[in-house]
């Protein structure tokens, strides 16, 4: 400790002292409570996320050349997709779930 918080600590003790009891009780929680604020605080400076680092990953990702081209139909809808069958499948597909 350095001697200015061992002058602090020795004036804070004096002054505690010379509280009556209930006073001396309402600044023992009033400290308990800044210690806890202080403890939250820091959890949320642990906590917080980490600054990004530009270029961090540089040359480990890729990217194909058509990657702005469409995608095929058949990457959104499968051919079992109601919205991409005729009439006639849907109804073949569900006689063949139905138990039997």
């Amino acid at each position: 400790m350095t001697a200015q918080v061992v002058g602090l600590t020795e004036r804070l003790l004096q002054q505690f002292e010379i509280l009556m009891p209930e006073r001396q009780q309402q600044l023992l929680d009033f400290a308990e409570f800044l210690v806890q604020q202080q403890m939250s605080a820091d959890q949320v400076v642990e906590n917080a996320p980490k600054k990004r680092v530009f270029g961090l990953h540089a040359g480990q990702v890729s990217m194909s050349e058509d990657f702005d081209e469409p995608l095929p139909d058949d990457f959104w809808f499968s051919e079992t997709d109601p919205l991409m069958m005729t009439d006639e499948q849907i109804q073949e597909l569900n006689q063949r779930s139905i138990p039997s």
